[in-house]
């Protein structure tokens, strides 16, 4: 830990010492500045870009202007005559500027004739090409193109084409452009030279997408936004996209589950945001519908206020993604394949190798506190080989059973992708698959997702856009894992110990679909027999589009009608043999439970619905002086049906290993289920700005949910934000390029859900003499219900320095929570049972996020960007409902909410353990052990390159917390945790002994009495050393338990998330092939772990005996045409 403190130190120190070098270098007071610096305000103050070689213009130096006489109308003509005629300037487009020293030749002068200091050159009549963006091939207007070491250079014209002149053939050509890296290319004999820049990953972005899906200056945003671009997750690729957003954004937290197509978690905030797709907020959209080498960028929207526009859906913050388009004119094709392979883990649980099966020291179909082995005994065991019980030897042949049934874990993940792009619009279509071969055998999920996008200009006012998406997973095994269900931790390490190896159980029938080969006859499965016949596949179609019509009425004035609609259909079914033993599943139909059955089960899950959302939008606009509006309303229409059929066997399979409904011994259970929401809105928005510096936006929305009553359907979202450039109105040292404040609040609201305010009566097949009945609900409707509000503000700030090269953001926000509904119990004489009120207990959440970002070392050879994402946020009571509230010592106003309770053991005044008859006395009351939430969260995020080689490094973790260790505690009580492999077991198995005397006390004489919290009211005991001595079985197995203090263990860790290190081949290897681009990179995700936590990976913020957690370690391919 200490060393990875001293490595986040270390580039802060560097970025510190960077700016006050800078700024000790600074001179305010000079009437004179170099003209860079002037372009550099210029470009903040109209949010332009001029592009220029440094080396051309040199240190020019011009006189300081008055900026508030400065118009962008006569932006050329202002700096050209302040230049005094030593530059050209050229307009590209409305955004991009391109400076030109007066001594630059133009592509008609022709010399032929190059004199060095001591004798001639060969010269080139010409050298020609291209620039393009390495991520989307656009081909890159006002590029510098210098001759290195030479008064000699062009600009690329509005193509992304130049033309240099009489160059010499040893020459080097330097590219370079504000927002890339810069790259040099020898000339070498060539005449024509192609290349691709890539972006540079610390500059700031000025832009970014907003609520329904409108294009902003970030400076002009009055709440917290972080965006990721698509190149950062397109290298180390697996199963989901939200494993790699993992450190890379403040206040983002991904849960990573170890377990089989288990996908990660993601919260914001801790709340889920929605998920928004090009404009689009799908009602069934996941990120893992979403293949990542799609995705452009993503915009994290971090507030209600930030995604006030999208009502209660936006109440939690919103994922903006906005997918690849096409730029470059032409055709292209694109392939990323990324395959990596388990090698080794970060977590997996171990077991004492030592004593069998059983307990008290003998053998039994339970436990694990058995025999003695590999001491020369032999006992009557179950012989996997011959299928019968022999007398055979006691010994550990199973010491690593675990891994033994594991197998190798592989996840592929390839894309190709077509572009056309031509003068009207552009068409792209990608085929994605990903292959993820589980570690438990027959674990196998498929994902096909194949994408269509389209763009194009009917004339000059109207462009149409549409998109559209297919995704199928499928996985014919899901099941194996947790306590409850009985997975394979369950079976082979907390229940079964080493003495029998696993692998002699791979035929596991002694008569096929009726009897399994095992050495338990209850309570536990053979391993693969579960993998291979107790079966849970699930089969996932999903489809989604959209189409976008824009009509440009005026340049100020836009009319946006979008729709959007996604349908999916699932499909999950159950199996399992005559013969089993565990029964214990996750399957309903309605509301009855399935259970796994001896007799065998056989049992399906349909679901399918979809959802549509249809906008229209109308924005206007415009500026007047120094005063701009930017103004938008329009309204919304989602609605949503989800309907679901369930049904399976009862009393179990008629004939074995007919897994079929008609195959049900009785009549098949059936269960038919639908749910159905329309919200109606209209919503609008003001953005004033003043000087292109201070900036308000007033937002106000107002929906009508169908699952509210008639009085309360109507509910309204009002929000404020203002931006503030302090930078514009200080005079400050040169290293300052912005200062920005930022506020903002705003109101959310969430409806009731589907029938939480409509009686509906629940049928029952079947359920008195083979009769259906229909029974009344017990929940009483409340009365005049409002929907669950939030207000939520925040403030903060942003610091940009040394031309960007440093950032700093920092925000800290404030959720309030009330109304809020909460289901209670009343009198069952009422008719009821409980009822659904608005309590008057409120709560809070408050944290704090900061992003530091920067460029400690850029230079031609070298670059080095770093950022570090550190948040914390946890919630308090406000007031509390002095009926409903907690009666009890740690709720109370201003206390934090995530307490972590477990009964802790009895202590005397010193803190000594207290027993009874040698066993730990469990207090009976909950105590307050710490908090389940970590005290902060961070990441941080590296890339290095270094010519065409580039290394990229994600650290991210969690810090403080505590949690359940489950398996760990657990084992204690089964007697497979190594902890219980000592002399005291030893002696009691083998010898006979009970000689473990717990440290701690023991009470002689006295009592203590308490109150209803615990707390103790008199106490007259009287204590001694404890002498009593156990069986080591029984001391162990009182340590565990759920609700006893033993299990809790801190959850920190610190992860090393992704690592990447990667090669750019050049474009003069590939110039006679028709690849444009190549790279190669060796990848690895879930790389490394340090936790104190034991035996589990505590990254998905639970434990449930999960599975190992496995290293990725593998290979990624781009390749460009």
């Amino acid at each position: 830990m200490k060393q990875f403190l001293l490595g986040i130190k270390m580039p802060t120190v560097l970025l510190i010492a960077l700016i006050f070098g800078k700024l000790s270098m600074a001179n305010t007071e000079e009437q004179r500045i170099p003209f860079r610096d002037l372009l550099s305000s210029l470009e903040q103050k109209f949010n332009v870009r001029f592009n220029y070689s440094a080396d051309l213009i040199g240190p020019t130096m011009v006189e300081r202007p008055d900026m508030s006489k400065v118009k962008k109308a006569n932006l050329i003509t202002f700096l050209e005559n302040l230049a005094a005629g030593k530059v050209n300037i050229e307009k590209i487009d409305e955004m991009l500027y391109v400076v030109k020293p007066v001594k630059i030749e133009n592509k008609e002068n022709t010399e032929h004739t190059v004199i060095s200091n001591h004798h001639m050159k060969t010269v080139q009549e010409e050298v020609a090409g291209t620039v393009k963006d390495a991520t989307d091939d656009s081909l890159l207007p006002g590029v510098s193109v210098l001759v290195k070491g030479m008064d000699r250079g062009t600009i690329t014209d509005a193509s992304g084409r130049f033309v240099l002149r009489d160059v010499p053939d040893d020459a080097i050509i330097v590219f370079s452009y504000m927002g890339y890296q810069t790259i040099e290319e020898p000339i070498g004999k060539r005449q024509l030279i192609h290349v691709s820049l890539r972006r540079s990953e610390s500059q700031l972005e000025e832009v970014v997408v907003t609520a329904l899906g409108i294009k902003r200056e970030e400076k002009s945003l009055g709440y917290a936004v972080q965006k990721v671009s698509g190149e950062e997750l397109q290298t180390v690729k697996g199963v989901d996209v939200g494993t790699s957003l993992s450190g890379k954004v403040s206040g983002l937290v991904v849960k990573n589950s170890t377990e089989f197509n288990a996908r990660p978690t993601i919260e914001l905030r801790g709340e889920t945001p929605i998920i928004v797709i090009d404009g689009v907020p799908y009602g069934n959209m996941t990120l893992r519908d979403i293949p990542t080498d799609d995705i452009a960028d993503m915009n994290i929207l971090k507030g209600a206020t930030a995604s006030a526009l999208y009502g209660s859906r936006g109440g939690s913050g919103a994922i903006i993604i906005t997918t690849k388009k096409g730029k470059a004119k032409g055709f292209s094709i694109d392939v990323n394949s990324n395959t990596m392979t388990q090698m080794g883990f970060l977590a997996i649980p171990k077991v004492q190798t030592s004593y069998g099966h059983g307990i008290n020291g003998a053998i039994a179909d339970d436990y694990v506190w058995g025999p003695k082995l590999d001491i020369g005994q032999t006992a009557e065991q179950w012989n996997p080989l011959t299928k019968q019980y022999e007398d055979m030897p006691l010994v550990s042949s199973g010491k690593d059973n675990l891994k033994n049934f594991l197998e190798r874990g592989i996840i592929t993940n390839n894309n190709v992708s077509i572009t056309q792009t031509g003068e009207h619009g552009f068409f792209r279509t990608s085929l994605n698959h990903i292959l993820n071969k589980g570690q438990y055998p027959n674990t196998k999920l498929n994902i096909i997702n194949f994408t269509n996008s389209g763009e194009m200009k009917l004339g000059d006012k109207v462009t149409i856009g549409a998109q559209t998406g297919y995704t199928r997973q499928n996985a014919p095994q899901i099941w194996g894992t947790g306590y409850g269900n009985q997975g394979y931790l369950y079976q082979i390490l907390m229940w079964t110990g080493p003495d029998y190896d696993i692998r002699q159980y791979r035929d596991y029938w002694i008569t096929p679909h009726q009897q399994q080969n095992w050495l338990y006859d209850a309570w536990y499965d053979n391993p693969y027999l579960i993998a291979y016949e107790k079966l849970n596949g699930i089969t996932q179609n999903k489809l989604y589009a959209s189409f976008n019509a824009n009509y440009q009425v005026n340049k100020n004035l836009n009319i946006l009608f979008r729709t959007g609609y996604d349908f999916y259909s699932n499909q999950e079914t159950i199996r399992n043999p005559i013969g089993i033993n565990s029964t214990r599943s996750n399957f309903y139909v309605g509301s009855s439970y399935i259970s796994f059955n001896s007799l065998g089960t056989y049992g399906i899950n349909k679901d399918w619905g979809f959802s549509t959302n249809n906008d229209f939008i109308v924005t206007y606009n415009n500026s007047w002086g120094k005063f701009g509006l930017n103004a938008l309303g329009g309204g919304t229409i989602y609605y949503y049906n989800d309907r679901s059929l369930d049904a399976a066997t009862q009393n179990g399979l008629s004939v074995p290993g007919w897994y079929s409904l008609a195959a049900s011994v009785d009549k098949a259970l059936v269960a038919e289920t639908e749910y159905r929401r329309q919200i109606n809105s209209v919503f609008g928005k003001a953005s004033f700005s003043w000087d292109d510096a201070v900036f308000i936006d007033v937002t106000g929305r107002n929906d009508w949910s169908s699952t509210q009553s008639k009085n309360q359907r109507s509910y309204f979202y009002p929000s404020i934000a203002a931006s503030f450039i302090l930078s514009e109105y200080l005079k400050l040292p040169q290293a300052f390029d912005m200062i920005k404040l930022r506020g903002s609040w705003a109101v959310d609201k969430s409806p009731l859900d589907v029938y939480a305010n409509n009686r509906t009566y629940t049928v029952t097949p079947g359920a008195w003499d083979n009769q259906n009945t229909a029974g009344y609900p017990s929940n009483l409707l409340g009365k005049s219900l409002l929907a669950n509000a939030h207000r939520t503000y925040e403030f903060g700030g942003n610091i940009a320095l040394l031309q960007k090269r440093i950032g700093l953001d920092i925000t800290y926000f404030n959720k309030y929570y009330y109304n809020q509904q909460e289901e209670v119990t009343i009198s069952s004489a009422s008719g009821f049972t409980k009822t659904l009120i608005n309590t008057d207990e409120t709560y809070e959440r408050r944290g704090l996020e900061i992003t530091l970002s920067g460029t400690p070392i850029r230079n031609s050879n070298f670059e080095w960007n770093t950022a570090i994402n550190w948040s914390n946020n946890h919630q308090y009571y406000v007031n509390l409902d002095p009926v409903y509230s907690s009666d009890d010592l740690w709720t109370k106003k201003g206390a934090r909410k995530d307490v972590y309770l477990k009964n802790k053991w009895e202590r005397d005044p010193e803190g000594n353990i207290i027993h009874v008859n040698g066993i730990p006395k469990k207090s009976d009351y909950q105590s307050k052990m710490g908090y389940g939430d970590p005290d902060f969260m961070f990441g941080f995020i590296n890339n290095f390159r270094l010519g065409n080689f580039n290394l990229g490094i994600t650290i991210d973790g969690r810090i403080g917390g505590l949690m359940y260790n489950y398996i760990w505690d657990k084992m204690f009580d089964t007697g497979a945790n190594p902890e219980t492999d000592n002399q005291y077991r030893y002696d009691a198995v083998v010898n006979g002994l009970s000689n473990y005397v717990g440290q701690g006390v023991k009470v002689v004489s006295g009592e203590a009495t308490y109150d209803k919290y615990g707390r103790i009211t008199s106490d007259t005991r009287v204590y001694t050393a404890n002498d009593v001595q156990v069986n080591y079985q029984d001391y162990a197995q009182s340590l565990s338990g759920g609700d006893k203090e033993h299990g809790v263990q801190n959850q920190s860790f610190v992860k090393l998330r992704e690592i990447s290190l990667g090669y750019n081949f050049p474009a003069k290897l590939l110039a006679k092939t028709r690849i444009k681009s190549a790279s190669v990179s060796l990848t690895g995700q879930n790389v490394l772990l340090f936790t104190k936590f034991k035996f589990s990976d505590p990254d998905v913020f639970t434990e449930n005996l999960n599975s190992p957690s496995q290293r990725m370690l593998g290979l990624n391919i781009r390749l460009g045409f």
